[in-house]
């Protein structure tokens, strides 16, 4: 699990909000449904290329954004 950012942090506010997201009710789900289709309509895609970003890291490969290994 990577660390939490630093208050200023552009996700700091993010993540303080999903820390009371209980995925386990219906509301939860429902909640961070709407804030995934958020994101893929403001741009397309991101969830998907995170996504196989993550898959490649548990792959083992550790290829920057910027190419370089």
């Amino acid at each position: 699990m990577t660390p939490d950012p630093t208050p200023n942090h552009p996700s700091a506010r993010l993540l303080a909000a999903l820390r009371g997201v209980d995925l386990t009710s219906a509301d939860g789900r429902a909640g961070i449904g709407a804030l995934l289709a958020e994101i893929e309509r403001l741009s397309p895609g991101a969830i998907q290329r995170q996504s196989a970003s993550m898959d490649l890291r548990r792959a083992g490969s550790v290829r920057q954004a910027d190419g370089s290994a």
